[in-house]
């Protein structure tokens, strides 16, 4: 019998363990949550990156003579996806593709700050300036995401928004599409990545392995002189690749 009392206690403190360690991990996910949807912190960091990003690639454009094109990533990059954690939060947190769906074809999103006045100007620089939106999220779902962009003054005709096919469908591969004109990205003819905005390294470049993420962290990055000049990036402490150690 007392050995059965004392399993009874050590199976209870373990329970109390996980829970502290679940409600830890929650109070870290809300925080993360309301810094991106409430701080002034945040939308400042956002602003700065777009503010700083213009006057370098204006000078990019006036120096390029062909057709060019500044490719961003969709979510929390250009629209801000905070409501949609906040309401999986009261649930249990996690990401269902099905939610998701939910929240994409309601069109809520609003634009990152800084994101519109920046694609407004990216919009004056003349006849060969373009705007295309390169995102993760599946085909299907590709109406619903245009016509959001759409609804924030983000998006115009002709603007390539290249959902994901399937799997296999990596961004790079949708990036080459662009650069070349070639499959299905014909309409749109050859034109030069002028500059990326993401929220993902993934958003920039292939990334694949923990390793590899670890020695481009710190052996080749410092001397990657293409963030700042043809590489932006928003903050995002809510998820991304680093959560899978980059699988």
């Amino acid at each position: 019998m007392k050995i059965r009392q004392q399993q009874i206690l050590i199976c209870l403190s373990l329970l109390f363990t996980v829970s502290c360690m679940n409600a830890q991990d929650t109070k870290k996910r809300h925080n993360d949550i309301l810094w991106m949807s409430m701080s002034v912190e945040y939308a400042a960091v956002c602003e700065q990156v777009y503010r700083m990003a213009w006057p370098i690639v204006k000078q990019r454009a006036r120096a390029e003579e062909n057709d060019w094109i500044v490719v961003f990533d969709v979510d929390e990059t250009v629209l801000d996806n905070s409501q949609y954690a906040r309401e999986r939060l009261a649930v249990d947190s996690v990401f269902t593709q099905q939610s998701w769906t939910a929240w994409v074809r309601r069109e809520e999103a609003p634009f990152i700050p800084g994101a519109k006045a920046f694609i407004d100007s990216v919009r004056s620089l003349g006849a060969k300036a373009h705007v295309g939106f390169i995102t993760n999220r599946m085909i299907f779902n590709e109406a619903a995401t245009t016509a959001n962009l759409r609804k924030v003054g983000l998006y115009q005709d002709g603007d390539p928004v290249l959902c994901r096919e399937n799997k296999e469908d990596k961004k790079e591969d949708r990036r080459k599409c662009l650069e070349s004109g070639t499959g299905r990205c014909q309409a749109y003819g050859p034109r030069v990545l002028l500059a990326l905005f993401g929220d993902n390294i993934r958003d920039f470049m292939p990334m694949r392995g923990l390793e590899n993420a670890q020695k481009y962290r710190h052996e080749d990055l410092p001397a990657d002189e293409r963030w700042g000049t043809k590489y932006f990036i928003l903050p995002n402490p809510n998820y991304g690749s680093w959560e899978r150690d980059y699988r």
